[in-house]
């Protein structure tokens, strides 16, 4: 598959009407951060109770609803025909592998950082399983933390207990394995370091760990090297998550190694 396709198939729009309606929401809340469920009902022409319950799966849509808030978003009749409408999904089962590896569409669905922070928020002792809660303590929306919170119960990476609570089922996650050049594996990496530059103002000296090394290298040995820095972030990993009842934050780890100097011909 070449880029192009690759980008086509992480930008693709949901085939779920709800789905699609969920990424609308999330797009007008990234623009303008006091964009709510209550204006896009507004602007759908649909009762903002209403709306909730469709975003959540709650309320069934009708070919005729799905027609008219087509109409509202601007969608041609065939765009608006290539939907199909589907109830909640129910998990998938999945397999309890140490490290779970993603594919291409999965990926692309999970390509914001907040799925993977929520994913680990999970483990976190004073965890709360409330969107707003984890809304407020990631810094997102409560549509983002909403939809994410049902794309990782949809995909299997989180579970609902008895009680309502959200549990980490699945272990790490990881992307190691699959050749990502599409842009949902750049969409990801870039918002990783635009929060480290973040942090680097932010964040206290003594809750980060912040260094750069520039060096003279063999080029010959980067397979060992990015073989060593793939060992030294799982060791890492353990090291820190060893303390399994006292998880009070999530972190993120970003190792750069980087050519500064232009490849002769």
């Amino acid at each position: 598959m070449n880029r192009q396709n690759q980008s086509d198939l992480t930008n693709a729009r949901p085939k779920d009407f709800r789905l699609f309606l969920q990424h609308e929401l999330i797009k007008r809340c990234k623009k303008n951060p006091s964009f709510s469920v209550r204006a896009f009902a507004l602007l759908l022409g649909i009762e903002n109770s209403a709306l909730s319950k469709i975003l959540s799966g709650k309320r069934q849509l009708t070919g005729k609803m799905v027609l008219r808030l087509g109409q509202k978003l601007a969608l041609s009749p065939n765009e608006i025909s290539e939907f199909s409408i589907a109830p909640i999904a129910e998990n998938p089962d999945t397999k309890n592998e140490s490290f779970r590896q993603l594919t291409l569409d999965q990926f692309a669905v999970v390509s914001d950082w907040y799925h993977y922070a929520i994913h680990e928020l999970c483990r976190v002792k004073s965890s709360k399983s409330d969107a707003r809660w984890i809304a407020r303590k990631l810094g997102i929306t409560v549509a983002e933390a909403s939809s994410a919170i049902e794309r990782l119960l949809r995909l299997g990476y989180l579970e609902r207990s008895s009680n309502g609570s959200l549990i980490n089922c699945s272990g790490p996650l990881t992307t190691l394995g699959n050749e990502f050049t599409a842009a949902a594996f750049r969409n990801l990496q870039r918002q990783v370091l635009e929060k480290a530059i973040a942090a680097l103002e932010e964040v206290p000296i003594e809750k980060r760990d912040q260094t750069s090394m520039t060096m003279a290298i063999s080029s010959k040995k980067l397979i060992e090297a990015k073989a060593r820095i793939k060992k030294f972030r799982r060791e890492l990993s353990e090291f820190l998550e060893s303390d399994s009842k006292n998880l009070d934050s999530v972190y993120h780890l970003g190792i750069s190694l980087y050519p500064v100097t232009k490849t002769e011909n």
